[in-house]
């Protein structure tokens, strides 16, 4: 073959390789960027008041919900950013049976005439506890309440509800406030990541939360906070995935 005729051979053959070469980068470039909040996003949730759990433990989503009643379907919304509404009315299971304390305090009582007209009294929800008594959880302000519980120190309705369904051994304790009591209980931290089922889970840090509530009067709720933290909680406490 002569050179006048190899000469578009040659000028085919490295356009088509360039063509080549460029096919990834031109691929890529169309490709969606992958979806921070999918299901295969890295997840922080807190498991309420299990005390099996040590710093660590590796799981999977089935141990999760198998041996320490996780929601799977709460862990897949946490996921992909979706948080429930835990402020609306819940649904309330019998509480788990304990040991009641020596000294039985009465329900909360009813707002007086006075409260009545405070939005501070506002009931948000009311449920059981672990020693069968209605805890109500009132709107509150900054000194008392969900609003103080949220604004001052990052927890929700979830985390209170659980502490005092799950407490530690021992808990709940009465204090030197006449007719209030202190629950606490573990939370440990526990970290996934893969897909869906598929996800690997591990238990990174723990910390341990505090509710107060006087059934004297008709505050209930005064106060949730993480024991031996300034301020407000880690975010991840809020991410309740056995959220009762």
């Amino acid at each position: 073959m002569s050179r006048s005729a190899l000469r578009p051979a040659l000028g085919t053959a490295a356009a088509l390789a360039a063509l080549i070469l460029a096919a990834p980068s031109a691929l890529a470039a169309s490709a969606p960027a992958p979806d921070p909040g999918g299901d295969d996003a890295a997840v922080s949730v807190a498991v309420f008041g299990d005390e099996s759990l040590v710093d660590g433990q590796e799981l999977t989503v089935a141990d999760l919900a198998r041996d320490h009643g996780v929601d799977a379907g709460l862990l897949q919304a946490y996921g992909q950013g979706t948080v429930p509404d835990d402020s609306a009315p819940q649904g309330d299971p019998e509480a788990p049976d304990v040991e009641a304390p020596d000294v039985q305090a009465p329900d909360a009582a009813a707002p007086s005439v006075q409260a009545a007209g405070d939005p501070a009294y506002a009931l948000v929800t009311s449920w059981t506890s672990s020693d069968h008594r209605t805890v109500n959880l009132r709107r509150g302000n900054a000194s008392w309440g969900l609003t103080k519980i949220e604004q001052k120190h990052n927890l929700n309705v979830a985390a209170v509800r659980t502490t005092t369904r799950y407490p530690a051994p021992g808990w709940p304790k009465k204090q030197a406030n006449p007719d209030s009591w202190n629950y606490v209980t573990r939370v440990d931290h526990v970290r996934c990541s893969g897909w869906l089922w598929w996800r690997t889970c591990k238990v990174v840090e723990f910390t341990n939360v505090t509710v107060t509530v006087n059934y004297g009067n008709a505050k209930g709720v005064i106060t949730a906070y993480c024991l031996g933290v300034a301020g407000r909680c880690p975010d991840w406490v809020k991410n309740a995935a056995n959220a009762a």
